[in-house]
């Protein structure tokens, strides 16, 4: 996250990462019933999938490209995920060996986000990739195990990394509010 004029995109990320991982946290958890399973898919596609895209390319042409990265691979893996959720049968609690090996990739697309913040010393964007990597993971082992307690684990994270991903999205605006406020 450079000094440019103008905002950064992640807090936008970050708030549609937490949107999209609660949802299916929920589902996955069994707090959002089988019923609904569909419905899971059809929000994510129309909330944090185009805040995502949106700030892919905001971040591409502010020249963050590590930003710009996140946001893609977080945009396209929750439309691709939403997608199989809607065409799915109800009642899949677990992700699909196809979905888990889209979340392996999109884990090491994260990883490889994480590492350019990182050196970048963006170590709040970082840990929330982080997150996000591990997060994935614990997901792809739920659909290749087929079973409700990875489900469940999986779904425990993804709480755990909706509380990262607004925590970071907070940090970052309030970093920038009072940058600002420095410089009037």
């Amino acid at each position: 996250m450079k000094d440019r004029p103008g905002a950064t995109p992640l807090p936008i990320t970050f708030l549609g990462l937490a949107i999209a991982t609660t949802i299916y946290a929920g589902y996955e958890t069994r707090i959002v019933p089988e019923s609904d399973f569909h419905l899971v898919g059809w929000i994510v596609v129309a909330m944090p999938v185009p805040m995502q895209f949106l700030a892919a390319v905001w971040g591409l042409v502010r020249g963050e490209l590590a930003a710009a990265t996140g946001s893609a691979v977080l945009a396209t893996t929750w439309l691709g995920i939403a997608l199989a959720t809607i065409e799915a049968a109800p009642g899949a609690r677990e992700a699909s060996k196809p979905e888990g090996l889209l979340l392996f990739a999109a884990a090491a697309g994260m990883l490889i986000s994480m590492t350019t913040e990182f050196v970048d010393r963006s170590f709040v964007a970082a840990a929330v990739m982080l997150t996000t990597a591990v997060r994935f993971v614990l997901t792809g082992v739920s659909g290749f195990t087929g079973t409700q307690g990875w489900a469940t684990t999986a779904g425990v994270a993804g709480f755990v990394l909706a509380g990262v991903a607004v925590a970071g999205a907070f940090t970052i605006e309030l970093r920038s509010a009072l940058g600002r406020r420095k410089k009037d």
